[in-house]
């Protein structure tokens, strides 16, 4: 087949809405393509899970599609190795569109997504006898070490001085919070901490704390409870605001901070409680928290179940934001295409806080969003 004919398949990065297509594509595999991509035998019941489980916020999630049908599907699993986030990748390709090129091009993509997640390295770990992927990861120039019936396979990413350093923080009402953390390479002009909304995490933040760090500042990112890697609890915004406040205590009172939707409630609360030199809200919850059919239509945009069971716990019983104690200086960052916050009510914020507004041509998940870096930093005063 001609290198051009991987064309013909439409290749895409996958959201929470492919997840009926990811469970089809997984379920018809047979014992051994099963067997090849999870190095055992997998039930229907784990494969299930396993799509369930997907984390679209931090992981690298890539299919290609044929006429509405997921015929290849790239998973790239991202962890942390020695503080520095790493990446293992599956891949399954349905039978009968092997040998298209579809795999090599979904590695491609993953590799081209693991530069921009700022990954330091991708693992591939494949059974010997699986010849087609041996093959297919000896074009990435890859490091193979072999362990009887198994090979894994490295290829190097970015250097870890290009990438992003996780620690875990004791602190919180459970006393495990993951934090990413970005240093610039001389001493700290300032410290900056990001709070992500439900359903996200610290990781989401990756490319505007490299942004941060290039200009000399130091960006600390937090997992909230339950999110990421850090301790599982209820969602409230008791909990919520604990974990901020714990972070909060180990940096300098001259932490400027960044929010996104829920997180730019919980940063719109720290507001009132304590000045900051200056403050960015990206696509946040009105300081008026939407209630009765303004929250079901705020529900109603976000994907996933669970983030909607997060924003109705802390939104249910949430306070309205007490503006006139704020005194910090705060920009507004909005999507025009947001359906969660849509532009009237973002505008009715920029009003309150007589805030600097700028609007992007894009959705809800403003912090992964090229471009969104320099209006962040406009707003602190950077």
């Amino acid at each position: 087949m001609a290198v051009g004919a991987v064309m013909n398949y439409r290749f895409a990065s996958l959201t929470p809405d492919d997840e009926p297509a990811i469970v089809f594509h997984l379920l018809s595999l047979d014992a051994e393509d099963r067997a090849l991509r999870f190095g055992s035998h997998t039930a229907d019941a784990t494969l299930l899970a396993y799509a369930q489980g997907l984390n679209y916020n931090r992981d690298v999630v890539e299919g290609a599609w044929d006429s509405g049908r997921l015929v290849g599907f790239a998973h790239l699993a991202v962890h942390p190795e020695g503080g520095y986030p790493v990446g293992e990748l599956g891949l399954s390709i349905m039978a009968g569109y092997r040998n298209r090129r579809i795999g090599s091009h979904l590695i491609q993509r993953a590799l081209q997504r693991a530069r921009r997640f700022r990954l330091t390295k991708m693992y591939v770990h494949y059974m010997r006898r699986n010849l087609a992927m041996t093959r297919l990861v000896r074009r990435f120039d890859p490091v193979i070490a072999y362990d009887g019936d198994e090979a894994q396979a490295c290829v190097q990413v970015l250097p870890r001085e290009q990438s992003i350093y996780t620690e875990i923080h004791r602190g919180g009402h459970d006393g495990r919070l993951e934090v990413f953390k970005r240093l610039p390479r001389h001493k700290p002009r300032g410290h900056v901490l990001l709070v992500h909304g439900a359903g996200g995490d610290g990781w989401q933040w990756r490319g505007v704390m490299a942004d941060l760090a290039e200009a000399g500042y130091a960006a600390h990112a937090l997992s909230l409870s339950g999110h990421g890697r850090s301790a599982a609890a209820a969602p409230s915004y008791r909990q919520y605001a604990g974990d901020v406040r714990s972070v909060l205590d180990g940096l300098p009172e001259d932490t400027r901070l960044v929010g996104h939707s829920m997180g730019g409630y919980l940063v719109q609360r720290e507001l009132a409680r304590a000045d900051r030199p200056a403050a960015v809200l990206l696509a946040p919850v009105p300081p008026d928290v939407p209630r009765d059919q303004e929250l079901a239509s705020l529900l109603a945009g976000l994907a996933g179940k669970r983030t909607r069971e997060v924003v109705t716990s802390v939104l249910d019983t949430a306070e309205s934001v007490a503006v006139e104690r704020i005194s910090t200086p705060v920009s507004l960052i909005s999507g025009d295409r947001d359906r969660v916050m849509p532009v009237p009510w973002m505008r009715a914020t920029a009003r309150r806080y007589r805030a600097p507004w700028t609007r992007l041509a894009a959705g809800h998940n403003l912090p992964v969003v090229a471009g969104v870096s320099a209006p962040v930093l406009a707003g602190l005063r950077l």
